[in-house]
């Protein structure tokens, strides 16, 4: 019976890490087509990658990256609290899950701010409020700091792999 356990227990945690993949895949998609990006590129010499032939599709797909971002996360973090619920003080890897839960509620926390600071959200709130969003100076404020938001989230998800690669490697055995 020990032995289905632990097969179960390896299964979950394949299932988690292999949802986290894609998930950072879409994450990237996200961060790709975002305005921080194009001002990140523009500092490196790359003038308006938008009007390139190329980049122009990729880029007005910008909204369905943030449904595939925000359900992969969805499914890594049920997958993910399946395989190890909340850590117990008994679990002999509960520190270092707790530490992988901790920094992945803080990308979860900012992943809140990227959105709501994004101009997705705000081009969907526009269509059903008669007022865009940034009339409200509070919001145009918080908008302005979109750029932090995704370096403060990219810490946390650097912290997030970093103790998971700790934990298991690049992939469970």
């Amino acid at each position: 019976m020990d032995f289905i356990a632990s097969g179960i227990a390896l299964y979950s945690e394949r299932l988690t890490v292999a949802l986290g993949f894609l998930t950072l895949a879409s994450a990237l998609a996200t961060f790709a087509t975002c305005r921080t990006c194009l001002s990140f590129l523009s500092r490196f010499g790359i003038k308006n990658p938008v009007d390139a032939k190329w980049y122009r599709p990729f880029y007005k797909l910008h909204g369905f990256y943030w449904w595939g971002f925000v359900m992969g996360l969805a499914f890594h973090l049920t997958a993910a609290l399946m395989h190890t619920s909340w850590p117990k003080e008994s679990d002999p890897d509960g520190r270092i899950h707790l530490l992988i839960l901790e920094f992945g509620l803080a990308s979860f926390v900012f992943i809140g701010a990227v959105l709501s600071s994004c101009r997705s959200l705000i081009n969907l709130v526009s269509l059903f409020s008669e007022r865009s969003p940034l009339v409200n100076q509070g919001f145009k404020k918080f908008y302005q700091y979109h750029s932090f938001y995704w370096l403060v989230l990219a810490l946390a998800v650097a912290g997030h792999i970093a103790s998971g690669y700790a934990h298991i490697g690049f992939w469970p055995q």
